[in-house]
């Protein structure tokens, strides 16, 4: 009987101790929330007071959303390990923005030192992903000679109009070659930074930017996988690519090759317009040669080797990508192809597409009487395909154009007198 007290004693004091293992370490003390009941929206300002922070602590996040399609079962959604945007941390304080991206949720917040976790609390956080439909989005930079402020808004499609985003403040002025990797919410952009050129991006869930770490950037590319690839400068004569990484977790591509310039393309004249990838061995590019004439440059992405077209009189010559449809064994089949809208010299814009094999452009497939100055393009699916145009008109202010791949005729985006050097589609 004594034995069986033993034992009975033995597994109490294993339970008790295996109770105080669960128990959480005690980092800080006199913890103070946000007020019960706050629903903060993404990017929002959200303080955490305590006492006894200290230089190296970590903060982390345990992001839980419902799951509508399984309500009976009360599954959740969920993202451990997220990190937040810091912006300050003291001894008493942690300043944080509230995390984006994900459905509405319970955002539980951690604090982490040497190897111990502690739960400092909950908050409420609003919707914060991705619209369904692609937006469009206009920049209008130093390079929009129109007297407008500095800013990026976004277009309502249906009735042309326009809602400020966020202005640019000074040193952002020139944010130009901006590109989108779908599903990011992020525009990825080029500003420069005393006297270099950088990328950033804007979130547009949280609302804020973010230097991508990235310099002498010459042009920003968008990537067949929808990922963003940066065109970047290693020498006088030499560039190389670097992936430019808007999530949060990404594996970046191998971008290992170094091409050499030839003679006659500065490395400086890549930087007017963004670039493409047409196909999965072609990345294009122009070249402003400054004297009212442009170059195609392809870039080999399986080799170092640098395709340079024929010289074209233009007053600008454009990447762009689209979709077209071909015959395979009697199968229709769409593949992604590259192309330039080249205006020239009367101001008309020609749409003409690449010929991958033969390098050449090939006869125009539409055209507009008006000068183009920035095309972005809208790919749902195999109904929805459109190349919105930007152009200029003769009497100030720029006008939005579409032109639809499948039934082939321009549309026309209500309003005018738009600001923007440059517009993009992004969600």
């Amino acid at each position: 009987m004594k034995k069986i007290y033993l034992f009975l004693l033995f597994g109490l004091l294993l339970a008790a101790c295996a109770k105080d293992d669960d128990k959480q370490p005690i980092l800080v003390t006199d913890i103070v929330m946000p007020a019960a009941g706050t629903v903060f929206n993404p990017g929002d300002k959200v303080t955490i007071k305590a006492q006894g922070f200290q230089t190296g602590d970590d903060v982390m996040f345990e992001i839980y959303w419902p799951l509508p399609d399984e309500p009976a079962l009360n599954y959740q959604g969920y993202a451990r390990g997220v990190l937040p945007v810091m912006l300050e941390q003291t001894a008493t304080s942690i300043t944080f923005l509230a995390p984006g991206h994900y459905p509405a949720s319970t955002t539980k917040i951690l604090l982490r030192r040497a190897g111990d976790i502690m739960t400092l609390g909950e908050i409420a956080v609003s919707n914060g992903q991705a619209p369904e439909e692609f937006q469009l989005y206009g920049i209008t930079n130093s390079h929009s000679d129109t007297g407008h402020d500095n800013c990026i808004e976004h277009v309502n499609l249906t009735d042309g109009s326009p809602k400020n985003i966020v202005k640019l403040a000074e040193d952002q002025k020139d944010f130009s070659c901006v590109v989108n990797a779908p599903e990011s919410q992020r525009l990825c952009g080029i500003q420069t930074k005393d006297g270099v050129r950088k990328v950033y991006c804007y979130d547009l869930s949280m609302r804020y930017w973010k230097d991508m770490g990235l310099e002498n950037i010459l042009t920003l590319c968008n990537n067949t996988d929808g990922s963003i690839i940066a065109v970047r400068q290693i020498s006088s004569n030499e560039v190389m690519l670097a992936s430019v990484a808007p999530w949060i977790y990404t594996r970046e591509p191998n971008l290992s090759h170094r091409y050499e310039l030839p003679a006659g393309i500065k490395p400086e004249a890549l930087t007017r317009y963004p670039g493409i990838q047409s196909s999965a061995s072609q990345l294009l590019l122009s070249a402003d040669n400054g004297n009212n004439s442009f170059t195609p440059v392809v870039l080999n992405l399986q080799s170092s080797k640098v395709h340079v077209g024929e010289q074209i009189q233009a007053t600008a010559l454009i990447p762009f990508w689209t979709i077209t449809d071909k015959k395979d064994n009697g199968t229709t089949k769409y593949v992604r192809t590259g192309g330039y809208a080249i205006v020239k010299t009367d101001g008309q814009t020609e749409l003409r597409l690449w010929d991958q094999a033969t390098m050449t452009l090939k006869e125009p497939f539409a055209t507009f009487p008006n000068p183009a100055r920035s095309i972005t393009m809208l790919a749902e699916d195999t109904e929805t395909l459109k190349l919105y145009v930007l152009f200029d008109t003769y009497r100030g202010g720029r006008l939005i154009y579409a032109y639809d791949l499948v039934s082939k005729d321009w549309q026309s985006v209500p309003g005018i007198g738009y600001s923007y050097s440059e517009i993009v589609m992004a969600r």
